[in-house]
């Protein structure tokens, strides 16, 4: 019996530090992301860090090419095309709520690099977002009336969808608390 201990005790000692490893990591904020269709294509999941919120994004099932990805005003996505989501989320802007492109030569808060889709259909993002914050403020994901993340057609003046201007907003999801 005491020879069995001798292995017991130090795996236990082990639990502590992996759960206080894991409840760091743990995202803060949490969006599914669905196509026009409703199916869900992705996710993308948030976290806080001192250089700001970190931002990873995973999808399937898009087109091939490169995508602009943004965070909207709103957490709304209505299908199919996704205009429920508001402009892009700016919590700077003193002059109301600016249209794309719009923000006096400054990048928005919400601005995302764009997304690369693979041959597959797969794509993977990882970003921070320095000024952008899960708490209560203004500046935060989770803010009264909610953001959501939307994917884009394309990028640059193309479109990766046939039909659909670059601009189009093909894929969305309500960002929340995780």
């Amino acid at each position: 019996m005491l020879h069995q201990l001798k292995f017991i005790v130090p795996l236990l000692a082990t639990i502590p530090v992996a759960l206080s490893v894991s409840a760091v990591t743990k995202p803060a904020a949490i969006a599914q992301i669905k196509n026009a269709k409703g199916e869900v294509i992705g996710t993308a999941t948030f976290a806080p860090t001192p250089q700001g919120l970190k931002v990873n994004v995973q999808v399937k099932g898009l087109n091939p090419g490169v995508h602009m990805i943004h965070l909207h005003e709103f957490g709304k996505c209505e299908p199919p095309s996704f205009m429920s989501a508001g402009k892009h989320f700016d919590p700077e802007s003193s002059h109301g709520k600016p249209k794309h492109g719009e923000h006096g030569g400054r990048k928005p808060a919400g601005d995302l690099p764009n997304l690369q889709v693979q041959k597959d259909g797969t794509g993977k993002l990882e970003a921070i977002l320095p000024k952008l914050t899960v708490g209560s403020d203004n500046f935060s994901v989770l803010k009264q009336g909610g953001t959501a993340i939307v994917i884009h057609a394309g990028a640059d003046g193309k479109s990766n969808v046939p039909g659909l201007d670059y601009k189009a907003r093909i894929a969305c999801g309500v960002v929340t608390r995780s």
